[in-house]
């Protein structure tokens, strides 16, 4: 095992993602991104999925060298085609408009259509936080969850993600979370090491529950609380592919694979300006709310796992990435 700080990941994935075919504005999008997952503790986003992002560059699933077309249409409505590239770089040059807009009018919102896998959506909307603002995201996956009641695919995971500034240049918290019990890449990171999946996180194929985690990836992920979860990811459906323009759930090719096209799925963010609202208070009240939460033994704020995963990391210099990992990495052409 090699400890690697953030500079080194980053560094790596993004030689990878170039040497694979990716223009070098979008693979240093995209490896910031990695190297935050794995700094956050978030393993199944980090430099596990490069060797993916490459092998998506190469079969065309995403197209490595298309720049984000922005377009503001509106007095705060800004829209992005991603060109089937990696929905990083677009998110990045969506922000660009959004955040003066959302300043100058109080909110404002980004849509992005023809786009991929995000990654760590909690990401994002703690970029926007950390500007100030209250952020809100979307977006929609290939099917992977059918309604309560039901047997056939529409929706995906479709997380969405909250954000609030805490007044300091950073986040007071960062609400993260998928439609299903569990993010199918958690699934799929089980599968990939060979490991059974905890019983209530996904159906096989035939609707049974399961802890084989190939027969989940074949079957559907389970919502979290029934239909209040297929509820949670029918909305962020409407946001990020009906609204955003993008490629329905049941419509997308696969994150996961080589087979179809690109997935043209979309996001969509929302940013508000606290001062446009409540003004000086916001920051008293969301002080307030939170020390409501950590005040009490054992609780925790959304995000806080994440948080104290990093800060312990960039103490300690790094986190240990396994040797053969690194090494496939490397031998990326």
């Amino acid at each position: 095992m090699a400890t690697m700080n953030a500079t080194e990941i980053t560094a790596l994935a993004e030689a990878a993602l170039q040497r694979a075919g990716t223009r070098p504005a979008s693979a240093q999008s995209l490896a910031r991104a990695v190297a935050a997952a794995e700094m956050d503790g978030i393993r199944s986003h980090g430099l596990i999925y490069v060797p993916i992002y490459c092998e998506h560059v190469q079969c065309g699933k995403v197209n490595g060298a298309a720049v984000p077309a922005v377009d503001v249409s509106g007095t705060t409505a800004v829209n992005v085609d991603a060109g089937n590239g990696f929905a990083h770089p677009a998110i990045d040059a969506g922000f660009e408009a959004l955040l003066p807009l959302a300043r100058e009018h109080g909110v404002a919102a980004l849509s992005i259509r023809n786009s991929y896998n995000c990654g760590v959506l909690g990401y994002h909307v703690e970029r926007l936080a950390e500007a100030g603002l209250v952020g809100m995201g979307f977006t929609n996956a290939p099917a992977s969850i059918a309604p309560v009641g039901g047997a056939r695919k529409v929706i995906g995971t479709n997380p969405f993600a909250l954000a609030a500034p805490d007044g300091d240049g950073g986040a007071a918290f960062v609400l993260d979370q998928s439609a299903s019990v569990v993010a199918k890449s958690e699934i799929t990171l089980h599968a990939r090491e060979g490991k059974p999946i905890p019983e209530g996180w996904a159906y096989d194929s035939d609707g049974n529950p399961t802890t084989d985690a190939d027969a989940a990836l074949k079957g559907t992920m389970a919502p979290a609380g029934g239909y209040k979860g297929f509820g949670t990811g029918l909305m962020v459906e409407l946001f990020a592919a009906v609204l955003a323009g993008a490629t329905l759930g049941k419509d997308a090719s696969p994150f996961a694979g080589t087979a179809g096209g690109p997935p043209a799925t979309g996001q969509f963010f929302i940013a508000l300006d606290p001062a446009s609202f409540s003004g000086a208070g916001f920051a008293a009240r969301m002080t307030d709310l939170a020390s409501a939460i950590t005040d009490q033994p054992g609780a925790r704020l959304p995000g806080q796992r994440r948080a104290e995963n990093r800060q312990r990391n960039m103490a300690a210099g790094g986190v240990a990435v396994d040797d053969a990992l690194i090494a496939r990495i490397q031998a990326i052409t």
